[in-house]
């Protein structure tokens, strides 16, 4: 199995059987035992392709006669993988990117389609420039999803958000960003500066994360120094800047925290280590099947102070109603601030959330119980909608007099609440607001 095979079958997969792209990845690298760089060029064509589906299929509009819809399933795929080499993968030759795609084609794909996917590339090869000029000359919000590869729809939330011009910009962001994988120190156990020193030149200091850690390229998270010993985790630099909302002012040694949607764990290990392992986290989350993540990883960490329970956060424990010190609601969201690392998600219609806010505001409602007098609150999302952040909080100030936004610096410059917009910050899109509840904040 070569990488281009791989990367064609993997791509079919995800589009007809909505595979999630990260799982998918995972299981193609174990199952053939991809290495070096194999693995380097199966990932990148592979996640390239899928993140860049609207403007290969505006290329093949305009070197076909046949729109992407009426092409049979895997010439499309094929069709796409090809000419993402062409368009995108500097160091791949343009004819070996057309060489290996009639051999594909041969193999997975009809024999009649084996002279069209050859004419198509060719076309796109000897009109790179024009197709390059059209895309950037399409009006409106049309012409940033051509260049950009994010659906109107997606951009038509951040518009809606935050204005036209503020949509362009984390559009143009997350076209061209090359996710980075961020480590969170295990501060328990190491420091971030022993850390570095062993991880050496792949790795960086986060900006204003105070204990993260940036990687450099892609690396097997399990094969790096430190790993098997618990002297970090993955977590991305805003959502160690929410985690770093529960501190020790907070909590008391003792203490209870509650994380009402924990799984898969990363901000219920981070309250933990916060606080130095010296309070009681209690980790809530919908999915039981998920709750075995949090006690491997903790395990892993050597975090004590973490308890798991499957619960649904609209349907809270009356017995710890009042009796937290701080209760983290890290609600479902739609991601749009993850689409950097999740290719597939901006494929999903944005109207499949228009539930969301509704759930995220009864979410926040019943875990507001939770919080004692002089309790604090941390909300927190990974998506760029105003609607499922600042109209959440407005609206649960409104109608919950005893809590208010919390005046204090949460990021520099911004109080109380924030929207981490990714082309300013270099992190996932983020939101987070920290209330307490009692005497005003």
């Amino acid at each position: 199995m070569t990488p281009r095979q791989a990367a064609l079958l993997s791509v079919n997969s995800c589009i007809r059987n909505d595979r999630y792209v990260n799982l998918e990845l995972s299981s193609v690298i174990r199952k053939y035992r991809f290495e070096g760089m194999d693995r380097s060029f199966f990932t990148a064509l592979f996640y390239g392709t899928v993140e860049k589906t609207l403007t290969l299929d505006y290329v093949i509009r305009k070197c076909s006669s046949i729109p992407p819809e009426k092409l049979d399933h895997m010439v499309l795929c094929l069709v796409r993988i090809g000419l993402y080499q062409i368009l995108f993968m500097d160091r791949v030759p343009d004819h070996a990117a057309v060489d290996e795609s009639v051999e594909l084609a041969k193999r997975y794909c009809p024999k009649s389609s084996v002279g069209y996917v050859n004419a198509v590339l060719r076309a796109a090869i000897r009109s790179k420039d024009t197709l390059y000029n059209q895309m950037k000359n399409e009006k409106g919000l049309y012409g940033v999803s051509v260049m950009t590869s994010i659906p109107e729809d997606i951009l038509s939330v951040y518009a809606e958000s935050y204005g036209e011009n503020t949509a362009r910009k984390i559009a143009a962001y997350f076209a061209s960003r090359t996710p980075s994988v961020t480590l969170r120190v295990n501060t328990l156990k190491t420091t971030r500066e022993k850390l570095l020193a062993a991880l050496g030149s792949i790795a960086d200091k986060t900006a204003l994360s105070p204990c993260g850690i940036r990687l450099s390229g892609s690396f097997p998270v399990e094969e790096l120094y430190g790993f098997s010993d618990g002297l970090f985790f993955v977590q991305d630099e805003a959502s160690q800047l929410a985690s770093g909302l529960i501190t020790k002012n907070d909590v008391p040694k003792g203490g209870t925290v509650i994380d009402v949607c924990a799984c898969p764990g990363g901000k219920s290990f981070s309250a933990a280590i916060n606080l130095n392992d010296e309070a009681q986290i209690l980790s809530f989350d919908l999915h039981a099947n998920k709750l075995s993540l949090i006690g491997s990883g903790a395990e892993r960490l050597g975090i004590s102070s973490i308890r798991t329970a499957a619960r649904d956060g609209r349907n809270p424990d009356e017995t710890w109603f009042s009796r937290a010190d701080a209760v983290i609601c890290d609600v479902p969201c739609s991601g749009l601030g993850v689409i950097a690392k999740k290719p597939d998600i901006r494929y999903k219609p944005v109207d499949r959330s228009d539930r969301l806010p509704s759930i995220q505001a009864e979410i926040l409602r019943m875990s507001a119980k939770y919080v004692k007098d002089g309790g604090v609150l941390v909300y927190s999302t990974c998506t760029l909608n105003k609607r499922e952040n600042e109209d959440i909080i407005e609206a649960f100030l409104k109608e919950n007099p005893s809590f208010s936004l919390l005046d204090e610096e949460i990021i520099p410059g911004k109080r109380g609440m924030a929207t981490l917009f990714p082309y300013e910050y270099d992190t996932d899109g983020f939101f987070m607001a920290k209330l307490k509840k009692g005497e005003k904040a």
